[in-house]
């Protein structure tokens, strides 16, 4: 795994998203079958609900996550010349699970979230993965995603 601090902005014209919906700040790390991608929490984010981080958007920040590091690797790695994506959809969330709402609920500005993939598999234009979000040591929300890209 390559470990390589990236500004979201090198990279997001590759990735669907535009701002403000762009929730992922850094790429931290991205390999092949893993990555790690930082979070720092704004309050006016459209990622929070009045105060607290809505659960929902755990779910959002790994698949942005999986979606970045990936991107890193490809153009950084694999295809320096690589053409950004056409189309991705989440297809589905297996298995999640998230902390107790008075957790999201203590977060503040500048506090910075950990969100971790790993376990990816690639079948055609469908990957498998697993993705949690952390806020130092404790787990905020975890996940397996299945997402289409091409």
């Amino acid at each position: 795994m390559t470990k390589q601090v990236i500004d979201f902005q090198k990279i997001w014209p590759y990735a669907p998203h535009r701002p403000p919906m762009i929730w992922i700040d850094e790429v931290v790390s991205y390999g092949a079958s893993a990555g790690e991608c930082l979070v720092r929490v704004r309050k006016d984010a459209h990622y929070m609900d009045g105060l607290s981080l809505r659960p929902s958007s755990c779910l959002e920040f790994i698949a942005q996550a999986y979606g970045y590091m990936s991107i890193a690797y490809k153009i950084y790695e694999t295809q320096p010349d690589a053409k950004p994506l056409r189309r991705a959809f989440l297809a589905s969330i297996k298995d999640a699970s998230m902390s107790a709402p008075d957790l999201l609920s203590s977060l503040r500005e500048g506090d910075e979230l950990s969100v971790r993939i790993s376990g990816v598999r690639h079948m055609g234009p469908i990957t498998l993965f697993t993705g949690q979000v952390l806020h130092g040591d404790m787990m905020l929300c975890k996940a397996q995603m299945k997402v289409f890209s091409e």
